[in-house]
């Protein structure tokens, strides 16, 4: 007849089976809180779902998600920082938006926001990493040459001094944080590009470079940065994020064009190209991928499901 054999533990006197003991140590998810829960923020909670993570979104208006539990919540009430803390969550990523294309509604949302933000996370122990969405704009609009991460920051209208102003802001704190400038974001429900392609009477009097970054790798990147923290690696203060490959809009236009059956649109192109060039010169070093490395690879798909959908 065989022995049942149970290891007994002692805690300060008190015995705990090991059966519960190791029920008792096992590991727990971190949790995650996307502000301003947007479609960057669902990308992230759909790509997210082998992590160990449990993640809880905020949004000004409650909407559903499979696999984040949204919060109906206004960062600018006072409710809003007795939320975070009954949350309590290891790592923020702040990706609210602007309610209108105006110099107040960026300042509000871009600074006021962060500020709130900011002063929430003072009041959590376990806090470990803040991700900030900034944009390119930051740089300026012309450049002869390429720009990375270590390029001055030169704007030239109030989006990129105000995110710049965030962006100074987030320097001042006491815990580890990164700011992530996205470039022309586009994706699934993302098809201002595609759209602009078909109608020729609103392209602009003047070409330029324009520089992509399709929303699955945006999303795909910021969890890869995630996992680095979770292995106790912490990431760069900023990283530009952008793809391979620069294109001058008008090429990209007709691209688009080509591929839906459409004629080219023969505008010609100016010699002198407004803009800027971008590439990054630390993620070519890290071990991620883009599965978008360029326009082409992106709107490929979108143009595909255009098709479809007529």
């Amino acid at each position: 007849m065989g022995i049942l054999c149970c290891h007994i533990f002692s805690f300060s006197g008190v015995f705990i089976p090991w059966f519960h003991l190791q029920s008792h140590l096992e590991v727990k998810n971190k949790k995650l809180l996307i502000i301003g829960c947007g479609k960057l923020g669902q990308k992230v909670g759909l790509f997210s779902e082998d992590m160990p993570l449990d993640l809880i979104g905020l949004k000004r208006k409650k909407i559903t998600s499979t696999n984040i539990k949204i919060l109906e919540q206004d960062i600018f009430e006072e409710s809003f920082f007795d939320q975070v803390k009954k949350i309590s969550p290891h790592f923020i990523i702040y990706c609210l938006s602007a309610d209108s294309p105006s110099e107040k509604s960026y300042k509000k949302n871009y600074v006021e926001g962060l500020k709130q933000v900011i002063k929430s996370i003072n009041g959590i122990k376990n806090f470990e990493h803040l991700f900030f969405i900034s944009s390119t704009s930051v740089y300026g609009e012309n450049s002869d040459q390429f720009i990375d991460e270590f390029s001055e920051t030169d704007p030239e209208n109030y989006r990129g001094i105000v995110l710049l102003e965030a962006e100074k802001l987030m320097k001042t704190v006491n815990f580890n944080y990164t700011i992530l400038r996205l470039s022309g974001i586009y994706g699934s429900g993302r098809n201002y590009m595609i759209n602009l392609s078909k109608d020729l009477a609103r392209w602009p009097e003047f070409d330029r470079w324009t520089n992509r970054i399709n929303e699955e790798d945006a999303a795909n990147f910021i969890l890869f940065l995630i996992k680095q923290s979770l292995d106790n690696k912490v990431p760069e203060k900023l990283y530009l994020l952008t793809d391979n490959e620069p294109v001058r809009l008008y090429d990209l236009l007709n691209w688009v064009r080509q591929h839906l059956n459409l004629n080219k649109n023969n505008k010609p192109n100016s010699r002198h190209v407004l803009g800027k060039r971008l590439r990054s010169s630390i993620i070519p070093s890290l071990q991620f991928k883009y599965k978008f490395p360029s326009y082409k690879n992106g709107y490929k798909e979108l143009i595909q499901d255009e098709k479809n959908s007529l």
